[in-house]
């Protein structure tokens, strides 16, 4: 059995047609299908009674597939609904519990490390605290203000040094917030400042023996960490322990000094990712302030303990070998009110707030984890959460994510994903010794920490814990025999002077400790020592690999379908929901406005705003309008009707509701047009299709600047040289952009010339901008029309907002000898050698027009107007980054930073002004069109617009999407309405 569950979501697909089974969507209106309560090891036992058949046809393919992805057995007509609290935590058992101390974090004036710390001289902008830590600090904003309570995360800073491997040491800047910046990235010269005001000098008082390792300045030091391909190596240098307290005194008094934004500066220390080393036992103080002791050992522990803002997560992990524990989703708040010592009433409050998260584990409903900020001024308890550890297998930090994960495109390129594939292999090598524990976490203020959580209650076990056999949760093959007998007392291992009857109703008295310092605890809530859990049996029971299967299969048969089939709207939203599916088996369930999106059209969906499992919180305007919400029916995401052959060769959702061209971008990095396009081409493209926002690619000479009689710009103003007659040539048979036009006698002041062409070469570098290769219908890199790029000026290049002018980019801040290359790239001084047929550049005719003037002016005119062209070029604010065989270059660099953050595909690169700040990215709303003025005397009719009215243009195979009103969050609504 073992050997063929490893193979089975390698199982071939079915070639040959059978006789129609009955299918969901086939099923008479008067004969809904019977629905059955299950625990989740019998409805895994059902779908591998399917799979398993000696005589395996094509319809038990396709019946098992539907089960494992929406719960029904098209077959007997049954809807399996998943009641996972069959397997509630029952006595008795034995329990390891576990408390540890996880992370720390410390918001102070001074700097409370006695450890030696490494000093980072450029800071790893991946390092800046981006991300929220679940509570507030006071902070001072303003002289003579008090201080307000702020998220750190929204403030300004930096990584200023490490502790080791698990320790950051960051700088907040409170005074450099305002309404206006967009990143709390420090900008370039705030950069600058730090290190060559207020790093530098303290070093020289504090270590002159080791400064002599630093560079001079901070340009020094970008220049020294850049590599070969523009990217940073950010090193370190070590500071002495012994010295660090009196160098955060003085970085803080010269920073003060110097600058009036490094008032109210706060320096934090976070500690992360540290619980396995300082484990203990459950409600002993002396062991308990020892690991804490242990754990802040890089730190002056008695200075911390007198730190208001200075918090310590207590951890608390239960766990048995060979069984995975779960959280109840109905136990949250008691977890919550148990922990936290809040009344009822605040806790079913916090509940229900906004920042409060419940993480579905594996996709079942009746089993999660959750996260809960408390945001109670000066509060003890900050944060609280509650989560399993079978997710480490997969654990990673990716593009937002913390753990493996497939994208749209992935599913689309491979017949069977091999993603997959592994991650079946994964869930299977797992069997032997991975078990589940469940831990809970309060982010709790130092002073307290060693106090309180002490122990994890026996009776809180009972109601708040699930617990399945490992075979459940991984795969395994086991008989009766090889299970040992859960719910029973092991007598042999109880201590003489306890009787089984007396471990029936408390923990065991005596108990040795275990190497990590684990207490057991030998539990009986019931008086039945023969009571079990149920549903033990013989056959394997994984209701992962049932649901990874069910997904595997089919997106194979989707994958071996004809393209005409497998490029439909139905077809790929079943596939978005079955990636969709995929990475919420080991994670929580994707929640943003796509994954809503999505989920209004593939769950099932419900005018009940009471039922348990809804997806969307309702708000009054869903009743008004009488949505339909997503929820989880049947205890599980289990999706709604499908159609599977023979019905349809191609497997789909029923055709009702679909998703948008945004989701299509985020699911599948282009929208829906794009993408059946590039698997399923037309024979020919209509220029109907072609959008009025996609420009042609100049491929030839770039036309003239339109600007004939500017305005010399003031730059130029005491430039005087008299140039030679230039050619001329004004035949009327020349097309307008060959003529040399200047007539005989007219004496064009030379400031005026100067002006003409640097014009010409702010429009000949976007006149190069191109087009998506091999997609004619989408829109150009640029957005400037030919008209608009044919007038532009220097202040395009000053606009901090790209989105007015490009659809999508990659950019970076260039460093300052970057930004110099740029311009000597494109002005090149007299004597560099000419390039070997570069493209752009001999096709733009400012290029032409600088060969000239370099060639028939003197070069001390040259380097004067070169000077004044450096200038002007200093204060742009962008310019594509130039190569040397190429203007504009579009390929993925992962050195850019890509705008809008969900485009995938190639983009034009800019590089960015070093003492500038970050670019935004806020799109233009189109503007009304006016309505023609009516005469007095006549009476138009007024038409009132549905507020669910979706332009034709964004429908999806001719079906519009669903309004965002419906899966808009509320604080997208807010932010939306401010802006």
């Amino acid at each position: 059995m073992s050997q063929f569950f490893r193979h089975l979501i390698t199982f071939p697909p079915p070639l040959k047609k059978y006789p129609i089974p009955q299918s969901p969507i086939m099923q008479p209106a008067n004969h809904p299908p019977r629905i059955i309560g299950c625990s989740l090891s019998t409805f895994n036992s059902a779908y591998i009674d399917i799979v398993t058949r000696p005589i395996n046809d094509d319809a038990d393919y396709y019946r098992a597939c539907i089960l494992g992805l929406s719960g029904k057995d098209i077959k007997e007509n049954i809807q399996y609904s998943i009641e996972p609290t069959r397997n509630r935590f029952r006595a008795p058992r034995e329990v390891t519990v576990v408390r540890d101390y996880d992370s720390f974090l410390s918001f102070t004036e001074s700097l409370p490390v006695k450890a030696d710390l490494f000093l980072y001289p450029i800071n790893n902008p991946i390092d800046t605290l981006r991300s929220s830590l679940h509570f507030k600090v006071p902070m001072s904003f303003s002289d003579g203000q008090p201080e307000s309570r702020v998220s750190p995360h929204r403030v300004p800073n930096m990584c200023l040094g490490a502790i080791g491997i698990r320790t950051k040491v960051r700088l907040f800047f409170p005074r450099l917030s305002n309404p206006d910046r967009t990143d709390v990235e420090l900008t370039f010269e705030e950069k600058k400042g730090l290190y060559e005001k207020g790093l530098l000098p303290v070093l020289r008082d504090l270590s002159p023996d080791t400064v002599t390792n630093w560079p001079v300045n901070y340009e020094g030091a970008q220049t020294r960490a850049r590599k070969a391909r523009g990217l940073y190596q950010y090193g370190t240098r070590p500071f002495q322990g012994a010295r660090v307290k009196r160098f955060g005194w003085a970085l803080a008094d010269k920073l003060k000094e110097e600058f009036p934004w490094a008032e109210g500066m706060l320096f934090m220390c976070q500690m992360q990712g540290v619980k396995e080393a300082h484990q203990h036992l459950p409600d002993d103080l002396d062991r308990a302030e020892d690991a804490l002791k242990n754990a802040l050992s890089d730190f002056y522990y008695e200075d911390l303990m007198e730190e208001p803002h200075c918090y310590v997560d207590v951890g608390f992990e239960l766990a048995e070998p060979g069984y995975a524990y779960q959280w109840r989703t109905d136990a949250h708040c008691q977890l919550l009110q148990e922990f936290t010592d809040l009344p009822l009433p605040r806790a079913q409050t916090l509940m229900k707030s906004r920042d409060a998260a419940i993480d579905y584990s594996s996709g079942l409903i009746q089993l999660s984890g959750c996260r809960i900020p408390i945001p109670t001024p000066d509060a003890t308890i900050v944060y609280f959460q509650a989560y399993t550890t079978d997710k480490a297998l997969i654990q990673q930090k990716d593009g937002g994510r913390h753990g493996l994960s497939i994208t749209g495109k992935a599913a689309l390129e491979a017949e069977e994903p091999p993603y997959l594939k592994r991650l079946y292999d994964l869930y299977f090598d797992a069997k032997d010794n991975h078990d589940c524990a469940a831990r809970v976490e309060v982010r709790i203020k130092l002073a307290d920490a060693y106090i309180k959580p002490a122990d994890f209650p026996l009776r809180l076990m009972r109601d708040s814990l699930c617990v399945f056999p490992r075979v459940d949760w991984w795969p395994m093959h086991m008989s009766p025999r090889g299970i040992a007998s859960p719910g029973v007392v092991d007598i042999a291992r109880l201590p003489v002077n306890v009787s089984p009857s007396d471990a029936m109703s408390r923990d065991c008295a005596v108990c040795d400790q275990s190497p990590q310092g684990a207490v057991h605890h030998w539990l009986s809530l019931s008086s039945s020592p023969s009571l079990a859990l149920s549903d033990i049996s013989p056959v394997t029971r994984q209701w992962r690999l049932v649901r990874l299967t069910s997904i595997s299969r089919t997106l194979k048969l989707q994958n071996q379908g004809p393209p005409d089939l497998r490029f439909t709207s139905t077809a790929l939203t079943l596939t978005a929901g079955l990636v969709w599916l995929a990475n919420g088996l080991h994670s929580r369930p994707d929640d943003g406005s796509a994954a809503r999106d999505l989920m209004c059209a593939i769950l099932p969906l419900t005018h009940d705003y009471d039922v348990d499992g809804i997806q969307i919180v309702p708000r009054q305007h869903h009743v008004d309008n009488n949505d339909g919400l997503p929820f989880c029916a049947h205890g599980a995401f289990f999706l709604r009707d499908m159609v599977f052959p023979p019905i349809a060769d191609v497997p789909r959702m029923t055709r009702s509701h679909v998703i948008s061209h945004t989701s299509y971008k985020f699911f599948f990095g282009c929208d829906f047009n794009v993408l059946r396009n590039k698997f399923n081409p037309m024979a020919y493209i209509p220029r109907s299709s072609i959008p009025r926002t996609r420009v042609s690619t100049q491929r030839g000479m770039s036309k003239r600047h339109r600007a004939d009689n500017p305005e010399p710009s003031p730059a130029f103003a005491t430039l005087e040289y008299e140039a030679p007659p230039p050619p001329q040539d004004i035949g009327e048979d020349l097309p307008f952009d060959e003529r040399l036009d200047l007539p005989p006698g007219l004496e064009e002041p030379f400031a005026i010339t100067v002006t003409k062409h640097w014009n010409q070469f702010c429009s000949d570098v976007l006149q190069k901008c191109g087009n998506m290769k091999g997609n004619p219908t989408s829109p150009s890199h640029c957005r400037l029309t030919l008209h608009e790029r044919l007038h532009v000026t220097e202040d395009i290049y000053r606009e901090t907002n790209l989105a007015v002018i490009f659809t999508r980019v990659q950019w970076k801040r260039a460093h300052p000898v970057e930004w110099r290359e740029a311009f000597d790239k494109f002005f090149p001084p007299p004597g560099t050698p000419p390039r070997l047929q570069p493209q752009n550049y001999p096709n733009m005719t400012y290029w032409m027009q600088w060969a000239d003037m370099k060639r028939d002016t003197p070069a001390h005119i040259i380097d004067e107007i070169r000077t004044k062209y450096w200038a002007l070029f200093k204060q742009l604010y962008w310019i594509p980054k130039p190569y040397a065989d190429r203007v504009w270059q579009y390929t993925i660099d992962s050195g850019f930073v890509t705008l809008p953050s969900t485009w995938k595909l190639n983009a034009p690169h800019l590089i960015i002004n070093p003492g500038k700040p970050a670019p935004t990215w806020e799109p233009a709303v189109e503007e009304p069109q006016e309505f023609a003025v009516v005469s007095e005397d006549e009476e138009e009719e007024v038409q009132i617009r549905d507020p669910d009215y979706v332009p034709a243009a964004e429908w999806i195979d001719n079906v519009p999407p669903i309004p965002m009103r419906i899966y808009m969050r509320q604080e997208e609504e807010e932010s939306s309405d401010s802006e």
